[in-house]
């Protein structure tokens, strides 16, 4: 809670009002995110959950024996379920959530589903340098599963820094990884923007949020959704336009929001597979294995450490 308050002070401080996407994720984000990912218009989940039940006995063999696989972010943990059958004698499987309450619910069923591998879930946010929920053996062969295409969240010297950050603090020996690839502007804003109107609920879960832990007074429908696409940064932007001027009260403190002015919520990079060669290789990883799509719309990679 006092994070979550000292972020959103310093954000709605700035000339620039900048709020951290991660904030979006409490249960109930969470649930609109799965519907988000269920939408006609957002190609990635589907896609990417295609790639891999295609190479699921690729990535198994890519994985090897008695894996430890950690997902940070985890989120509604499906995608894993595609190939944890594959997988030779897997060791653990730690879903990682920066909601304690939704991981904890959801892994309740899915070790019913997975009787015989020791599932631990753990509320933790990656995103800053805490002290990780449970020890590290660095003789197993820990495996970072992080699909969905999180790293785009990332600005990119912050994406380097995390990769950085799973070979030594998570004693990464491999990572299998999504990323969204570079396409047509039209596909790319329809994604994030669809006609049913969830993503925008769930943008404006952000000040939801503020009003119900951080006890402020922010009225949501003075505030419209904005998904755009800055083609010099390749990255999809979603924004919190005002429609009048108002004031929001949060915590004893007032912040002026003037009208059409923005609050910038999340960036979503896109990379080309050059691109993310060279992102993954200034963090110190190279790319054993990188799978796509027939329409190139999304890619999944194995990394390996860089000698």
């Amino acid at each position: 809670m006092k994070l979550f308050l000292q972020e959103v002070s310093l954000g709605l401080s700035k000339k620039n009002k900048k709020l951290n996407s991660k904030w979006f994720y409490d249960f109930y984000g969470s649930k609109i995110f799965e519907q988000i990912t269920n939408l006609e218009e957002y190609y990635l989940t589907r896609t990417e959950r295609k790639i891999l039940q295609d190479n699921k006995i690729e990535i198994a063999n890519k994985i090897g024996t008695n894996a430890v696989i950690i997902e940070p972010g985890a989120g509604d943990i499906k995608k894993i379920g595609i190939f944890l059958d594959n997988l030779d004698k897997p060791k653990k499987y730690i879903p990682l959530d920066i909601s304690d309450n939704y991981i904890t619910k959801i892994a309740k069923g899915f070790k019913k589903k997975f009787p015989n591998v020791a599932i631990t879930p753990k509320g933790y946010d990656f995103s800053k340098n805490n002290k990780l929920p449970f020890k590290i053996n660095s003789s197993e062969n820990i495996i970072i599963f992080f699909p969905g295409s999180t790293i785009g969240n990332f600005e990119k010297n912050d994406a380097v820094k995390f990769l950085k950050m799973l070979k030594s603090k998570f004693k990464a020996k491999k990572i299998i990884i999504g990323a969204d690839l570079v396409k047509d502007i039209p596909t790319l804003i329809s994604a994030y923007d669809d006609k049913k109107g969830v993503t925008a609920k769930f943008n404006k879960n952000i000040l939801r949020r503020i009003n119900i832990e951080l006890g402020g007074d922010i009225n949501l429908n003075f505030y419209k959704h904005l998904a755009v696409y800055n083609k010099p940064k390749k990255r999809i932007e979603m924004r919190l336009k005002s429609k009048r001027n108002n004031n929001i009260r949060i915590n004893g403190s007032k912040y002026f929001i003037k009208k059409n002015e923005e609050i910038h919520t999340e960036n979503s990079h896109k990379y080309t597979i050059r691109s993310f060669k060279n992102l993954a290789n200034e963090a110190g990883w190279k790319i054993n294995k990188t799978w796509t799509d027939d329409k190139k719309l999304f890619s999944v990679h194995c990394l390996d450490l860089a000698l």
